[in-house]
């Protein structure tokens, strides 16, 4: 359980002291509820003496209960007090996956293992091929938080039908399976390694040390999860394969299908089908389990589960707890040592005597292991305390439940149990390697040491992919301009017919089992040059390698901007639009219209994005002819309205390209360019390149949820915070990058800047009248008597062109109380208005009102809507309107009542 928070960020946490627990404690900041589990709570970023104190809150006022809090961020030493989760994001996108993979494993490796995100985020969605591998790979994370309070879209497992909803099951029934192995990697994270691990924590090298590995993680010592968070190969139904996935040395058991691969390689081509997550397991794991479950009340403590792969030596301690209180803290918990070992076709797997106890331990257990292997064993044998126990053999899983002292041999477990009864995915059978189930009677786990002995053992999967026999001659290697990029290279090669797969070496890294004839290396250097070779390999061995030398290529316009609009008055040449001065191609010309004087003209650049700005750079006409730029002006903008003068700018007239460089970066939405003078009095170029500060980030005026789009999920946040004012919790830490026009007010302007581009958006016509108009209020009297209806009339005069409008109505709240807006004369705008109290305690009414899309347009003299409030004594009418916008369908806006 978790809740919102509405905490002042310099108040803390202390209030709470102060006041009663049971139910909903808002003033303070945050809210507690009291459960029947425990004290939970969840907080925006209120610092770490804020969280202690909620902590020790929950403690005391829920007798010992063990707090949960969930916290947006902290600071060092939070890990003591919180989890963490990553905010407000936008799902239903393979970057919502592919950001939070990285953001996990750099969590742990900063001292915060417990961190989670809201499942397939919180805004976007209906995708259900990412929202069931969103689902998948977090089944290997410690938390899965499902909410969509704030989105268009719901979000709960079974909404996308099937066969999301099945699979969806399947891997939460998966994660309910896991909690004791979570729960003991949990206990290490406290001193230890986290429960999310990166891959150098296994294994350090040269490739696991750099950022090439970010995109695979280690869930614990037993799994190594690679999850699918981009579309590679996939088909309509989100059928895939997965590549790079690096291997530590040793052996690795495909977690779905039993298949053995050797380590100390990158294997690729991985076949992952919409229900298959890429998951291995370590051989020689043990892994403590429990039955699937929907809550962990369901779990029977009387029994104990082990899912086992032997090999080598290995050990494994399981830990557990009350799970409720903090009694932990003083030693109240058990540990079970459990070892396996492999010798000789001989595996023996040893539980050592549980150690330790807490309040409600049950001592007295029944134990199951679940030996993985690929044929049946020739003896199967145990042992309590050094005393036989005899073992009967049974034929089915039913008579293993029901017996004690049994073990059976499950040739073909089929592990999609959970599927929606008669539906599609229920016919799909997932088969895996063969299952050893020994199931011995109840005994007092603290006083008993166990033994299995399983003779005859055998793990023999024959190397994946390999069938092809004879001999290979080594890939004749290819380089195409077209397959190198500054920061990729894809060699290829001729298919030899003998190959099962190829391999390439590169920087020390063998990338393995590669299928197709040619093969992707990205994450690259610019203008490098790199040496690789290459081998085909079949069941009988490999070929010599091929070595090739190659280079990337530079890019000298990596942070030149893209997709930027562009306005002006001045008539074109033909097919030479301006627009071809922004579309990243030299190939293309703009040029005035000929024979016609274009000097002086200005041209107004939207980007489309807010920048930082380095410089731009201009491209003529290679023989700096007629219509070259040699002298005016650029300004920069962040409304399109308000603009800043950079400085003038002078050029000679050649076909070089011009640099103009801004003598510090610039923060802008929009550029001006006003040319005096040019060549032949015309204008032309080749390209226009406008260039950010190189690694500056760069976000969409109104893209609250910076999931570089503009969508219905924006308009949703800006309905929630229509109103909200800088000092006011959220707007610093969420929706500042929202107020557009800077002025600490979420206003029609901002919100503006989404509904445009909604529903079609809106045709930017060059007919349009100016924006104009006023606004005016007026009440239904002057004395009011307490009770008696406050009713104040909105009129508008001389309306033109508006397409949203808002204000601020302050309000004393001691003497009125909003009752309701009722509008009359505002055509199909959506009505977003706000009743608000504000962090400084002051209280405003925020009228607002946006055309979405294209719709009809406010005009001419009007009553548009009708205020009422109610008088709570007696009253004289004395409010006053501030912050008031009319925008247009263009984004210009005219503010009214200025101060």
């Amino acid at each position: 359980l978790w809740t919102q928070s509405d905490l002042h960020p310099k108040k803390g946490i202390s209030p709470l002291l102060q006041r009663d627990l049971i139910g909903e404690v808002r003033d303070a900041g945050v809210r507690i509820l009291k459960t029947d589990v425990a004290w939970v709570g969840r907080g925006y970023s209120f610092g770490l003496h804020g969280i202690a104190d909620a902590a020790n809150i929950m403690i005391k006022e829920g007798n010992d209960s063990r707090p949960f809090i969930i916290t947006l961020d902290g600071w060092a030493g939070t890990q003591r007090y919180a989890g963490v989760w990553t905010g407000d994001q936008t799902g239903g996108q393979w970057e919502y996956i592919r950001f939070h993979i990285p953001t996990y494993i750099g969590a742990g490796l900063s001292g915060m293992p417990n961190i989670c995100s809201d499942m397939d985020g919180i805004f976007g969605g209906k995708q259900p091929i990412i929202n069931t591998r969103d689902f998948q790979w977090k089944t290997f994370t410690t938390m899965q938080l499902n909410m969509d309070g704030w989105g268009a879209n719901p979000k709960y497992p079974q909404a996308l039908g099937e066969p999301t909803t099945s699979i969806n099951r399947w891997y939460l029934k998966l994660k309910s399976e896991l909690i004791p192995y979570t729960y003991s990697i949990a206990h290490e994270a406290v001193d230890g390694l986290p429960l999310v691990r990166a891959m150098f924590l296994d294994e350090a090298n040269n490739y696991t040390m750099s950022s090439s590995s970010r995109y695979q993680f280690l869930y614990g010592p037993s799994f190594l999860v690679a999850p699918i968070y981009q579309a590679t190969r996939s088909d309509e139904k989100g059928n895939d394969i997965r590549n790079n996935i690096y291997l530590p040395k040793g052996e690795w058991v495909d977690f779905f299908t039993g298949k053995v691969y050797t380590g100390g390689c990158i294997i690729n081509e991985i076949d992952s089908p919409v229900w298959k997550l890429p998951v291995f397991v370590k051989r020689g794991a043990i892994i403590p389990m429990t039955t699937p479950h929907n809550h962990v009340s369901e779990i029977d403590y009387s029994k104990r589960i082990y899912a086992l792969y032997p090999y080598g030596e290995s050990s494994f301690t399981e830990y557990n707890d009350d799970g409720r209180t903090n009694a932990y803290l003083k030693g109240e918990g058990v540990k079970t040592k459990i070892l396996s070992s492999l010798k000789d076709n001989t595996a023996v797997i040893t539980i050592k005597p549980t150690q330790g106890s807490f309040k409600g331990f049950v001592a007295n257990k029944s134990t199951e292991l679940q030996v993985n292997l690929t044929q049946k064993p020739e003896k199967v044998t145990a042992t309590i305390n050094k005393k036989p126990v005899t073992l009967s053999q049974v034929n089915s899983l039913e008579a293993l439940a029901k017996g004690e002292n049994v073990y059976f041999y499950e040739e073909a477990p089929n592990l999609n149990q959970f599927a929606t009864p008669n539906s599609e995915f229920s016919k799909v059978k997932v088969i895996k390697n063969p299952v050893l189930h020994v199931k011995l009677a109840k005994t007092d786990t603290t006083q008993s040491e166990i033994e299995v002995k399983v003779d005859g053992y055998r793990y023999n999967s024959p190397a994946p992919q390999l069938v092809k026999k004879g001999k290979l001659a080594a890939p004749k290697l290819t380089i195409s301009d077209e397959s190198t990029t500054p920061y990729s290279i894809t060699p290829s090669w001729e298919k030899e017919s003998n190959a099962d797969f190829y391999e390439i070496e590169f920087q020390g890294v063998r990338y393995s089992t590669i299928k197709s004839n040619s093969f992707l290396i990205a994450d690259l250097k610019p203008d490098t040059t790199y040496k690789l070779k290459t081998r085909a390999v079949n069941s009988d061995g490999a070929s010599d390698w091929k070595s090739i030398t190659l280079s990337t290529k530079t890019n000298p316009y990596q942070f030149a901007l893209k997709n930027l609009l562009v306005e002006s008055k001045v008539q074109d040449q033909g097919k030479s639009k301006l627009k071809n001065m922004f579309d990243h191609s030299l190939k293309t010309m703009w040029h005035t219209k000929y024979k016609k004087n274009a000097i002086p003209f200005e041209f107004v650049v939207d980007l489309q994005s807010v920048n930082l700005l380095e410089k731009i750079q201009y491209v003529p006409r290679s023989d700096g002819g007629n219509g070259t730029i040699t002298k005016g002006s650029i300004s920069y903008s962040l409304d399109g309205q308000t603009w800043s003068k950079a400085k003038d700018f002078q050029w000679k007239r050649n076909g070089d390209p011009k640099d103009f460089v801004f003598e510090k970066p610039v923060k802008a939405a929009y550029l001006r360019f006003k040319i005096t003078q040019g060549a032949g009095n015309y204008g032309s170029g080749r390209e226009l390149f406008v260039f950010k500060v190189p690694g500056s980030e760069s976000y969409i005026p109104g893209d609250i949820n910076e999931d570089n789009k503009i969508d219905a999920n924006d308009l949703t946040s800006y309905d929630n915070y229509t109103g909200l004012r800088k000092g006011d919790s959220d707007f610093d830490g969420y929706i500042v990058k929202g107020d557009v026009n800077g002025n600490g007010l979420i206003d029609a302007f901002d919100i503006s800047h989404v509904a445009v581009k909604l529903d079609g958006g809106i045709k930017k016509q060059a007919h349009l009248a100016p924006l104009s108009g006023s606004l005016s209020l007026t009440p239904n009297k002057k004395n009011f008597k307490a009770g008696e209806i406050v009713e104040i009339k909105v009129s508008g005069k001389d309306l033109a062109s508006v397409n949203a409008l808002s204000f601020a109505l302050p309000y004393d709240q001691k003497q009125l109380e909003f009752v309701s807006l009722q509008a009359t004369g505002m055509e199909k705008m959506k009505e977003l208005t706000k009743d608000r109290l504000h962090t400084n305690g002051n209280k405003a009414l925020y009228p607002a009102f946006v055309n979405i899309g294209e719709a009809p347009l406010l005009k001419g003299d009007k009553d548009l809507f009708v205020i009422k409030f109610k008088a709570k004594k007696d009253y004289t009418y004395n409010l006053k309107a501030i912050d008031g916008f009319l925008v247009s369908p263009k984004l210009h806006f005219k503010q009214l009542w200025k101060k």
